[in-house]
C-alpha cells in the first residue's frame, strides 16, 4: 500500500481506501472479515456512508450497521480513518446533532476524522447548508468541540465544487473520478437537478466536434492548489464504465489508477462487500504495470479526447529527464487557474525542467493520445521559467 497526504488535513490515507455503503447491511461475519482484509492490506480510511443500514426516517435511525463497522475496528482507532455522512440541506443542526451523537456511540470512538456533507448536487442544497443556521456552522461548532477533525463536502457538480473551494472552510472533496465523467461538458444544461443526467451526459458523448477540453478535470487542479484533498468516488461510475463498453478493456484495476493518477486525488474509495472484493481490488499493488494502464482503454471508448494529457506516462523516459507527465499536470493547473503559486513551487522543486526539451520528439511518438508534447513543454518553460 501506498499512503498520501489529504490536502492539508495532516492526515495520511491509503491511496486506496474503502466505500461502505454496500457492506454494512451485511452480517457480522462479513463486515468484519472485509475490514480485516482491507485493513491487512494497508486501507486505513474508510467511507462511512450508511447505505442500507440507515433508514432515513427521522427518529427511527437505524445504526446497527455503524456498530458492525465499530466492532471491527475496536481498539484500532489510531490505525483508521472515517468519515461521518451528513444528509446536507435536508438536516438542520437541531436534527443533525443526535444522529452524529448517535454515530460515534455506535462506531465507538469520540470524533469523527471528516464530517461529510453529501448529496450537495444543486446550488440551492449548497445555499442551504452554508446559509444561517446551516449544516456546515454545525460542523463548524462540532470542529470547535473537537469532535470532528476535518470538514468535507460530496458532490457530483464540478460547480459546487468550486463554490466548496471558494468558501474556506472544506478541507475535503468527495468528487466523481472517471474518463466518462471527466468529458462532459454540458453541466449548464443538466446542472445535476437529477443524478442520473450526469450519467446521461456520459453515456451520450461522442468524440466527434469535440474541443478537446475536459473541463470537470479543472476541479482537480484547483484542489490542489488550494490544498483541498479528494476522495475519488464512482471509479467506475457505479459500474457503468464496466457495462457500456466492454470490449474498451476498463477493469476495476485501471479505472483505480487513472483515478490516482489526476492532480490532487488523494485516495479512491470503491465499494466491497465481502473479503474477496477488497481483495481482488488489492491485487493493484501485486499486478504488472500492463493491467494498471489505462490509457488503452480510454483511447477505444467514447470517451477518449485526444491531444489531452491523460498522465499516463507512455511518454517515459524522457532523453532529456523531464518527468513530462508531472509538467503537464502543474501547467494544466496553471492554465486553468491564474493564481498558482505553489504550483509554481512545485514546479521549481523539479530536478529537470521544460525548457530541457530538445523536441526530439521519442515521448511524442508514444503518446497514446497524440499530445503535443513538445509544444506543451515550450509553454511551460515559458510560464515557469520567465524571467521578470
Amino acid at each position: 500500500m501506498k499512503y498520501r497526504k489529504l490536502g492539508d488535513t495532516g492526515i495520511t490515507v491509503s491511496e486506496i481506501g474503502m466505500g461502505l455503503e454496500h457492506l454494512l447491511d451485511k452480517d457480522e461475519k462479513t463486515v468484519a472479515g472485509t475490514i480485516k482484509t482491507a485493513m491487512d492490506g494497508g486501507v486505513n480510511y474508510f467511507d462511512c456512508h450508511p447505505g442500507n443500514s440507515y433508514e432515513n426516517s427521522g427518529d427511527n435511525d437505524s445504526y446497527e450497521g455503524f456498530a458492525k463497522f465499530g466492532r471491527a475496528v475496536k481498539g484500532l482507532r489510531d490505525k483508521y480513518y472515517t468519515s461521518y455522512i451528513a444528509h446536507s440541506a435536508a438536516r438542520s443542526p437541531a436534527a443533525a446533532l443526535p444522529r452524529f451523537e448517535n454515530w460515534l456511540k455506535a462506531v465507538g470512538t469520540d470524533y469523527a476524522d471528516v464530517y461529510m456533507i453529501q448529496f450537495c448536487d444543486r446550488a440551492r442544497d449548497y445555499e442551504q447548508v452554508t446559509g444561517d443556521n446551516g449544516v456546515l456552522s454545525h460542523a463548524l461548532e462540532l470542529k470547535a468541540a473537537g469532535k470532528i477533525r476535518h470538514i468535507g463536502i460530496s458532490t457530483h457538480s464540478a460547480e459546487i465544487a468550486f463554490k466548496a473551494m471558494e468558501n474556506g472552510s472544506f478541507g475535503v472533496l468527495m468528487y466523481p473520478v472517471n474518463p466518462a465523467f471527466d468529458v462532459v461538458t454540458d453541466e449548464e444544461q443538466y446542472k445535476t437537478e437529477d443524478l442520473g443526467t450526469l450519467w446521461d451526459a456520459a453515456r451520450g458523448f461522442t468524440a466527434a466536434g469535440r474541443s478537446g477540453a475536459q473541463p470537470r478535470k479543472n476541479v482537480y487542479s484547483e484542489c490542489e492548489r488550494r490544498g483541498v484533498g479528494i476522495i475519488a468516488m464512482k471509479p467506475f461510475g457505479g459500474g457503468f464504465l464496466l457495462k457500456a463498453e466492454k470490449d474498451a478493456g476498463f477493469t476495476p484495476v485501471n479505472l483505480m489508477s487513472y483515478a490516482l493518477a489526476q492532480s490532487g486525488v488523494s485516495t479512491v474509495v470503491p465499494g466491497c462487500t465481502s473479503p474477496r472484493e477488497i481483495s481482488e481490488i488489492l491485487t493493484y499493488y501485486t499486478c504488472d504495470d500492463a493491467a494498471r494502464d489505462y490509457s488503452g482503454a480510454v483511447a477505444r471508448s467514447r470517451w477518449s479526447v485526444m491531444e489531452n494529457c491523460l498522465y499516463c506516462n507512455h511518454c517515459q523516459p524522457c532523453p532529456a529527464g523531464i518527468d513530462i507527465g508531472q509538467v503537464n499536470r502543474l501547467l494544466d493547473a496553471v492554465l486553468f487557474n491564474s493564481d498558482a503559486d505553489n504550483v509554481r513551487e512545485k514546479y521549481n522543486a523539479l530536478p529537470v525542467k521544460a525548457s530541457a526539451c530538445t523536441a526530439c520528439g521519442a515521448c511524442e511518438s508514444k503518446c497514446p493520445f497524440k499530445v503535443k508534447v513538445a509544444g506543451r513543454m515550450e509553454r511551460a518553460a515559458e510560464i515557469f521559467e520567465a524571467r521578470g
